[in-house]
């Protein structure tokens, strides 16, 4: 009879440990499956009941994308111009960013994340590039930057992600 409850209870402690997962800071743990909203741990630890409930990952840690025009852009007075630059983004850090983001990025490495945005930022940097005269493009490189943080920030919220910076480099 020993020998019984001992296995039980070696049972349950195993259950136990495999049961119990901790998200790291840069990644946002997602736990489905009995309930109908999923829970969100972020920099923390909880419980998921084996077999019944669904671990899945978000990256929310800081990325870099390079946003490159890549053909020439004609500004506002007809002149072309190639445009480098770089931006920082991340997943919002929120429960309500982590779901938004989790549509299209769930499971997904850093770098896949990026490459996904890039389009969409390479975009904008395009529209803004055509409203602005090349002399304010060169001179004030820091409002071409809140243009781009803000214009295309509006797109990629609805998206999860957040532009936490964009310098223009070239």
């Amino acid at each position: 009879m020993f020998y019984v409850w001992t296995a039980v209870a070696v049972f349950f402690i195993a259950l136990f440990f495999a049961s119990y997962v901790k998200a790291p800071s840069n990644y946002a743990y997602i736990i489905a499956g009995l309930s109908k909203v999923p829970r969100i741990l972020i920099g923390k630890g909880g419980f998921r009941i084996p077999f019944l409930e669904r671990l899945d990952k978000v990256y929310i840690g800081q990325m870099s994308v390079d946003i490159k025009t890549g053909i020439p852009v004609p500004t506002s007075d007809f002149i072309n111009v190639d445009v480098d630059a770089v931006a920082k983004i991340r997943v919002i850090p929120t429960d309500e960013g982590v779901r938004l983001a989790a549509k299209d990025f769930l499971n997904r490495a850093d770098h896949e994340i990026a490459e996904q945005l890039t389009d969409s930022l390479q975009g904008n940097m395009r529209e803004i590039i055509g409203t602005l005269d090349l002399k304010s493009l060169n001179t004030d490189r820091d409002k071409f930057s809140d243009q781009v943080v803000e214009k295309a920030g509006q797109d990629l919220a609805k998206m999860g992600i957040e532009i936490i910076s964009c310098n223009i480099q070239n």
